[in-house]
């Protein structure tokens, strides 16, 4: 049986995809009867966890980047601990440069006869010195460890593609486990219910486009309603078609909402989602709702390979409104989403998810 420590420094609450990813995890692991650890930090706001949730780290400064150096000792502890499991792996799929770091420190000290899992989220482009730094440290590891025990983990098959080029290994992909939902049978409504989901209010996800979406509301008599978090009302132009809800929803809120909507907007940044996933993305299509993105990004190539190039729009057009309009009649978009939907419900789930980190395993 394999005994798998997590180390999550970023984690601070419930909320968002830090907590799901790795309850998702923790869930595929126990399908394939393995022992998933999760070490977070002391303070995060999370209570009433389970005894595999452990708080031992000190949270992450992303300014004080040197800081994040006093995680050492905590990961010293976690990985000479982890040192005496029969089968043990460290598993990370929230890194940065620092706890690269501190990984290395402990296993050129320590020794310790380990399997390292490292997920990749974003490509190599936006890393420090674009990548270089991560791979050097990533060879000292695989130097200190074996390379065999190395392996590369990403959820986006154009991340793999682009990292594997520069690290000169194999990144195995992985599915997005968090997309369950018990109801989502849906039918067409005479008012439209568009929703730009997420509590953090940031312009790579598209605020600028979403503050426009509000204005051209503003004076429409088309029967359509912007459903935003409460956090972004001092930013947008709020009138009878927005309908706020809360920036920390919980999760079955969350589900609530996921299957109400109609069209679920991500004008997100094509720099910054060129080749990154979004789980909210998979999480619609699973839901049965229909996306709306732009162009140059991970979303817009999941779409193309479904025919679904109508979905993937100028959001500057300043007809906007009707062309969402015509995308929410369309029954042949409906159609393909619902081919689409039903390849990612084959895909993405959590036995699917166990059943690949087991062939993982054997290598």
């Amino acid at each position: 049986m394999f005994t798998i420590y997590s180390i999550i420094p970023s984690l601070e609450n419930k909320i968002g995809h830090f907590f799901e990813y790795n309850r998702a995890f923790s869930e595929a692991a126990k399908i394939n009867q393995w022992k998933c650890i999760k070490i977070i930090p002391k303070d995060c706001e999370i209570g009433l966890l389970s005894s595999d949730w452990v708080k031992k780290l000190y949270k992450m400064d992303p300014q004080k980047k040197l800081k994040n150096l006093r995680n050492f000792l905590p990961f010293f502890k976690i990985i000479k601990k982890l040192k005496k499991e029969k089968k043990p792996v460290l598993f990370m799929e929230d890194f940065n440069i620092q706890t690269l770091i501190l990984v290395f420190i402990c296993v050129l000290l320590l020794r310790p006869k380990i399997k390292f899992w490292l997920l990749h989220r974003f490509e190599y482009d936006v890393m420090i010195l674009k990548g270089k730094i991560s791979l050097f440290f990533s060879y000292l590891i695989e130097f200190c460890i074996g390379k065999n025990n190395m392996t590369y983990m990403t959820d986006s098959t154009l991340i793999a593609k682009r990292n594997g080029y520069l690290f000169k290994r194999k990144f195995y992909v992985l599915p997005i486990p968090h997309t369950e939902f018990m109801n989502n049978n849906r039918s067409r409504k005479k008012e439209i219910l568009l929703w730009w989901p997420g509590g953090l209010i940031r312009e790579e996800k598209g605020l600028s486009t979403i503050i426009e979406l509000s204005n051209l509301l503003k004076n429409s008599n088309l029967p359509i309603k912007l459903i935003i978090a409460e956090n972004s009302k001092d930013k947008i132009n709020i009138n009878d078609k927005i309908h706020l809800v809360s920036s920390f929803l919980t999760r079955e809120e969350y589900y609530t909402l996921m299957s109400k909507a109609d069209l679920i907007l991500l004008p997100y940044q094509k720099q910054n989602y060129r080749y990154r996933t979004s789980g909210i993305f998979v999480e619609a299509i699973v839901a049965g709702a229909i996306p709306i993105t732009s162009n140059n990004t991970w979303m817009a190539t999941e779409l193309s390979k479904y025919n679904l190039e109508e979905l993937i729009i100028n959001w500057d057009n300043k007809n906007l409104l009707d062309i969402l309009m015509k995308i929410h009649i369309s029954n042949t978009i409906e159609e393909k989403i619902k081919k689409m939907k039903t390849d990612y419900k084959d895909f993405h789930n959590i036995k699917n998810f166990a059943k690949i980190l087991k062939k993982i395993s054997r290598l």
